[in-house]
């Protein structure tokens, strides 16, 4: 699977044995979430039996992938009558420090690391997204579903920044869209606000109105377990924090200066003349740069431990 930085362009290529019926292959793109991004784009035929697509802009800055998360490309095509599909995937990132930013801050670092900072960087980004228990990805106008529980509130993976409609028993014969940010009579559920990344929440909730007048005998008061909901809006960080982004920057340059080889097996202590190693009991819980971890714990979801 290929990494794609989010808002630029990708080429997949298909090749074939042959060229397919009427030199026809169509792509389809769709989100892991199960959003459909793009529909029945006609690949470009190259050559024989080769056929690409580009995803790049659709407007001015605008880009096909402009949100984070695993893609598949389906490709279509016929031979002899008989229909195919082979898939591509990619992974679409948001990086936590740009190269011009990081070699800025180390110049010494530069030529020998240039033309693989990119691979270095993502591996400080896993480790940051581990440490943190979340990523600090963005995913506009994308959607998912989730059970309720009878539960007041409804706890969601992901932080919601713009909520647009909520549909209950979304493709069953009950389904009923409950929330409609568009439609006055149908603002029904809410954000449980929270005080910070411009008022994103992981939870929603009927509003105060709803449950205090007579659409409490429809909706209820909670999310009803039995039932699911999908959730349409916007979804993850608008942009990458200050902490992780200097988070990134300390862990980059530790890996490239092997400074952080001995904390990454957890040894915090060598005596030299006996070759004798001193093991952190919690090494699991850092991500190897003490100043990295105090920048990274108001992020934290989780704190990682294993169960002996």
């Amino acid at each position: 699977m290929d990494d794609v930085k989010i808002n630029t362009s990708k080429t997949l290529t298909l090749t074939l044995p042959s060229d397919p019926d009427s030199n026809t292959v169509t792509v389809n793109l769709y989100h892991e979430f199960g959003d459909t991004v793009k529909s029945n784009v006609a690949a470009t035929r190259s050559s024989e039996g080769v056929y690409t697509v580009t995803f790049g802009q659709e407007a001015s800055g605008i880009y096909v992938l402009q949100s984070a998360g695993k893609h598949q490309a389906a490709f279509t095509y016929s031979v002899s009558g008989d229909s195919y599909t082979q898939s591509q995937y990619i992974n679409v990132y948001t990086p936590y420090i740009t190269s011009t930013e990081f070699f800025t801050n180390h110049p010494e670092l530069e030529d020998d690391f240039s033309s693989s900072f990119e691979t270095v960087a993502k591996r400080a980004r896993n480790i940051i997204n581990t440490y943190c228990g979340q990523s600090f990805d963005y995913y506009p106008e994308k959607s998912f579903t989730i059970d309720g529980y009878n539960h007041k509130h409804l706890h969601l993976p992901l932080p919601v920044s713009t909520l647009r409609t909520v549909t209950m028993n979304y493709g069953d014969n009950d389904q009923e869209v409950i929330h409609d940010y568009s439609d006055a009579t149908l603002n029904n559920i809410e954000k449980v606000r929270q005080p910070s990344n411009f008022e994103s929440s992981y939870y929603l909730r009927y509003k105060g109105t709803v449950i205090q007048s007579s659409s409490n005998r429809l909706l209820g008061s909670k999310f009803k377990d039995g039932s699911d909901y999908k959730i349409e809006g916007d979804f993850g960080w608008r942009y990458v924090p200050d902490g992780v982004r200097q988070a990134a920057d300390l862990i980059i340059a530790d890996l490239m200066n092997d400074d952080s080889e001995y904390r990454r097996h957890g040894i915090t202590n060598i005596s030299m003349d006996t070759t004798t190693f001193a093991m952190a009991s919690n090494f699991y819980e850092s991500t190897g740069n003490i100043e990295a971890d105090v920048l990274l714990m108001d992020y934290m979801m989780f704190i990682m431990d294993y169960v002996v």
